[in-house]
């Protein structure tokens, strides 16, 4: 007899129902309550895993977690063969596989009770420091969205999210694929037909035009290519740009959109600051996922703004006195 058949071998043993006075409805009341805490502690550990692998990322757990979590569904899992074979008992005694599966469980309970004492106060600070991380996040965010609404004379509006984005105008759009520089040409085509049905004036048609121009070429440089959407309502035209890129850093987004001549790619580094001259009005969100561009204009005129400054790469010069 080898190893494996001397441990599942219940010859030597009676089930345990023939021990004693074993009723039917004690046996069931034992058998159901055995196998439905097996399978409970299997989900659990299963659960646990899909959730940390499918949202790790916004987790961001540190090592201490990670291992704690990791012992806890191994200590789980364990405790729950061990209810798996009190109700086998019943039936098949394999007392000997039964001593094994409960000493493991023993081993892996102390590990786990003494991991504890050293991994819980490191797991217990996280959440701490992730609020301490996203206050100053968000701190940030609305400083930089001050900054470039105040550089730009309220054109420039930075989004800390999709919700602060415009509703779209209008039901329907027209849309166009950007993936070659070819393609921006059906995107001029597009807004600029939108821009003659509004009464858009030839310069201002030209004006959104270029500025839908430059942002979709920045989708095209630094991401690969991206979705242009254009919406019509009454007088008013609306553009979204679209691409899936890993978006603006943060410590990055005043010299990207501000300084002109700056690029990360190889251009000219003009996209931000023209798109900035000519559009009324420009959203931006932007993240590690991609980054949304959104521009509206009327066909009337806004009332007149303070052009750039010649620290951002504008040409505002002090006027001569009079």
């Amino acid at each position: 007899m080898d190893f494996w058949q001397y441990l599942t071998s219940g010859d030597d043993f009676m089930p345990r129902r023939s021990c004693g006075v074993w009723s039917p409805s004690l046996v069931g009341l034992h058998l159901v309550s055995d196998v439905v805490t097996w399978l409970a502690y299997l989900w659990i550990p299963i659960v646990m895993g899909w959730v940390y692998l499918a949202h790790r990322r916004a987790l961001r757990l540190n090592t201490a977690s990670i291992l704690l979590l990791g012992l806890y569904g191994v200590f789980i899992t364990a405790c729950g063969w061990t209810h798996f074979f009190d109700a086998l008992m019943f039936y098949n005694p394999v007392y000997r596989l039964n001593g094994v599966v409960r000493a493991v469980t023993a081993v892996v309970s102390l590990a786990t009770a003494i991991s504890l004492v050293r991994l819980l106060p490191q797991a217990v600070s996280l959440p701490v420091t992730l609020l301490t991380q996203k206050a100053t996040l968000d701190q940030q965010r609305a400083w930089l969205r001050d900054i470039l609404d105040a550089a730009t004379g309220g054109v420039l509006r930075l989004c800390t999210s999709e919700g602060d984005l415009p509703a779209p105008l209008a039901p329907a759009a027209k849309q166009e694929r950007v993936s070659t520089p070819a393609d921006l040409r059906g995107v001029r085509r597009m807004v600029q037909r939108l821009c003659e049905s509004a009464g858009f004036s030839p310069s201002r048609t030209q004006d959104l035009v270029s500025a839908v121009h430059e942002s979709a070429m920045n989708a095209l440089t630094h991401a690969g290519g991206g979705t242009v959407r254009a919406y019509r309502a009454g007088d008013r035209v609306q553009v979204w740009v679209e691409d899936s890129g890993g978006g603006i850093p943060l410590d990055r987004l005043p010299i990207s959109t501000l300084k002109q001549g700056y690029s990360t790619a190889d251009s000219a580094g003009q996209g931000w600051y023209q798109l900035l001259s000519f559009a009324e009005v420009a959203y931006l969100h932007t993240g590690p996922t991609g980054t949304r561009v959104v521009l509206e204009m009327g066909s009337a005129p806004p009332p007149a703004r303070i052009p750039f400054s010649r620290a951002v790469g504008g040409d505002v010069v002090n006027a001569a006195p009079a």
